[in-house]
């Protein structure tokens, strides 16, 4: 299974675009918060954040393509719902996001919507490597014909999710908030995703 990803040193404002090996997962340690409450069936988790599988996925509230607010554990987005969500992060300048986004529609959204799983996707910079504006955000929409949430994200609140600017960085988060699934680059078919989602759902 061949692996192709984007890598951006954001920090330092170098930004390329390569394939390769996946990154070690080297943030699994961050924790955001932690409050010790136990939470109640399809309530958004308040503790145990972090950016490693087998954490809790923190809560974002995102704008959409004409901006109007998405909120990840609001009750309307289909939270509640969900059997599980995966969250693609892509880049307009990168070559394997832009492959992720012409196979997401027909291999991830359709194929899986009879199963209660959600898709979103978070925009972080456009070809240009500015911040996403509402314009990109919509062709991004228009040019793959996707019709799973996009949004944007130009203050990169996402960037836990990707170490050393790995794109695209993709999740797959449960019922409750728990991530279940990490992965970075992109793989012929989204098989790394389709794979873990047909394994998850068979549990």
């Amino acid at each position: 299974m061949r692996l192709v990803l984007c890598l951006t040193a954001l920090s330092v404002g170098l930004l390329g675009c390569d394939g390769g090996d996946p990154p070690a997962d080297d943030d699994a340690s961050i924790v955001l918060q932690d409050s010790g409450a136990e939470q109640p069936a399809c309530a958004a988790p308040t503790s145990g954040f972090g950016s490693s599988e087998g954490s809790k996925f923190s809560p974002f509230t995102l704008d959409r393509c004409d901006g109007s607010a998405y909120e990840f554990y609001g009750e309307a987005e289909g939270y509640c719902d969900a059997s599980f969500t995966v969250v693609s992060i892509a880049a307009g300048w990168c070559g394997p996001c832009i492959r992720e986004a012409q196979v997401m529609e027909a291999q991830l959204t359709q194929a899986y919507a009879d199963q209660n799983v959600r898709v979103v996707v978070a925009v972080i910079q456009d070809e240009d490597y500015a911040a996403p504006d509402a314009a990109f955000c919509q062709n991004w929409v228009d040019t793959y014909g996707l019709t799973n949430p996009v949004v944007m994200d130009p203050t990169q609140e996402t960037g836990i999710y990707f170490p050393a600017g790995s794109l695209p960085a993709a999740l797959i988060v449960d019922s409750e908030g728990t991530i279940r699934y990490r992965e970075y680059g992109y793989t012929e078919a989204l098989a790394g995703l389709t794979n873990t989602l047909d394994m998850l759902l068979a549990e």
